[in-house]
C-alpha cells in the first residue's frame, strides 16, 4: 500500500498542476473576452472581466489550497475537490460568461434579457436537481458501492477509472437538450438575429455573443450535470463512507 500513496502523491501533484494552468487559460480567456465585449466593444460595465478575474484567481489558487493539506494522502476527496474545480472552471466559460453574461449585459429588450436570465437560471437549477436525484438513485439503489469500493483492512479503496466505468454502466443519463427544444432553439435563432438586424445596429457583436449563449447552454447543462456526479461520487460519498466505516478512503492504483 505504501508504494501506492506514493504514486498517488506524485499523481495528484500532476494533477494540481494540470487543473491549474487549465483553469488559468480558460477563466482568463473569460476576463480577456468580457473585457473586449462589455467594456471596449458595448462599453456598458466593468464587472463582466471584473468577476471572471476574481475567478480566474479562485479556480487558479483553489487547487493548491487543496493540495497542500492533504499532499501526504491518497484521499478520493482530494481527487473529487480537483475534478470540481477543473469542471466548474469549463462551467464560467460556457455558463456564465457565455450565456449569463450576455443576457445580463449586453444590449438588448428588457423583455428578452429577463427571459433568458430567468429561463437560463430555472433550467440549470432544473437540471442540477434531476442530475442529484437520478446521481443519489444510483449510489442508493444499485451495486455502485459495493463493486467500486474495496473494504480493506485500513482503507476503503477506488480505483477511478473503473469505479467511473461501473458508473456509467449502471447510471442512467437523460440528454441534457432533448430534440425537441434544440429544434426550438434552433428555430427561433435565425428569427432572433434577424429581429436584431432590423432593430439594432450592434449585431456584429451581438450575434456571435448570442450564438455562443444559445450554442454553450446545453455543454454547460453537460457540465452542470458533470458537476453534480463529481460532488457526490467523489467527494459526498468517500466523506460518507469514512463515517461509516471509520477508515480512509483512498485512490490505489
Amino acid at each position: 500500500m505504501t508504494s501506492a500513496i506514493r504514486f498517488h502523491q506524485n499523481s495528484i501533484l500532476v494533477i494540481t498542476k494540470k487543473v491549474t494552468l487549465s483553469n488559468f487559460l480558460i477563466t482568463g480567456l473569460a476576463a480577456a473576452l468580457s473585457y473586449a465585449a462589455y467594456v471596449d466593444d458595448f462599453a456598458v460595465s466593468n464587472w463582466p472581466w471584473r468577476t471572471s478575474l476574481f475567478v480566474a484567481c479562485i479556480c487558479s489558487l483553489g487547487p493548491f489550497l487543496v493540495y497542500l493539506p492533504t499532499r501526504r494522502t491518497n484521499a478520493l476527496r482530494t481527487c473529487g475537490f480537483m475534478a470540481a474545480i477543473g469542471v466548474f472552471a469549463v462551467y464560467y466559460f460556457f455558463g456564465i460568461f457565455g450565456y449569463f453574461f450576455y443576457f445580463g449585459f449586453a444590449p438588448m429588450p428588457g423583455w428578452s434579457r429577463w427571459l433568458g436570465l430567468i429561463g437560463g437560471a430555472a433550467l440549470t437549477a432544473y437540471w442540477a436537481a434531476k442530475t442529484h436525484k437520478s446521481v443519489k438513485y444510483t449510489i442508493d439503489h444499485t451495486s455502485f458501492v459495493t463493486s467500486a469500493f474495496a473494504d480493506g483492512d485500513d482503507v476503503v479503496s477506488y480505483d477511478i477509472q473503473r469505479g467511473m466505468a461501473k458508473f456509467e454502466k449502471l447510471h442512467k443519463e437523460s440528454s441534457p437538450f432533448p430534440k425537441i427544444y434544440a429544434y426550438i432553439v434552433y428555430a427561433i435563432a435565425p428569427f432572433y438575429l434577424v429581429l436584431n438586424r432590423l432593430l439594432g445596429s450592434d449585431f456584429g457583436s451581438t450575434g456571435v455573443f448570442l450564438f455562443i449563449a444559445i450554442l454553450g447552454m446545453p455543454l454547460s447543462l453537460w457540465l452542470v450535470a458533470l458537476f453534480v456526479r463529481v460532488l457526490l461520487v467523489m467527494i459526498v460519498l468517500p466523506i460518507e463512507l469514512e463515517r461509516k466505516h471509520h477508515k480512509r478512503v483512498v485512490v490505489t492504483v
